[in-house]
């Protein structure tokens, strides 16, 4: 079974997957870690409690908010264990890629690779798309 584990500083990681909810339904397979917004509760033990809760042919994708924070930074002591795939760079375009594609009988690095790929594709510059010249325009 393939999971998907959203990461962040604050609360985007639930903000994420509240907005993926209201595209695309209920989500099951999905967890967030929010990082930081319990005094009393520390990174380490959100991570170990989240690993803790693969089973042995399991595989996790954990998608985390910025390269080189923090967050991003701790999960990178995570990858020794080869169920455990980390992607820096949480965007909703990447999040509902990989969900789309995680049910897919695929090997799971390449499934990555297809979701990156995919969902930065939709990021766009919209003025030079549409080539918006106000000179032109009469108001």
């Amino acid at each position: 079974m393939r999971y998907i584990l959203l990461a962040s500083h604050g609360r985007l990681a639930e903000g994420m997957l509240q907005t993926v909810e209201m595209i695309m339904g209920a989500q099951r397979d999905i967890w967030t870690l929010n990082a930081y917004v319990e005094e009393q509760v520390d990174l380490h033990s959100q991570i170990r409690e989240a690993l803790q809760k693969l089973g042995g042919d399991d595989e996790l994708i954990v998608v985390s908010d910025i390269f080189g924070g923090s967050v991003n930074n701790e999960f990178m002591n995570t990858l020794e264990d080869k169920r455990i795939h980390l992607i820096a760079g949480m965007n909703l375009p990447l999040v509902i890629e990989l969900i789309t594609l995680k049910h897919i009988e695929m090997d799971t690095k390449q499934l990555i690779q297809t979701a990156l790929k995919n969902s930065k594709a939709s990021n766009k510059y919209c003025n030079a798309t549409v080539a918006v010249d106000f000179e032109d325009e009469e108001f």
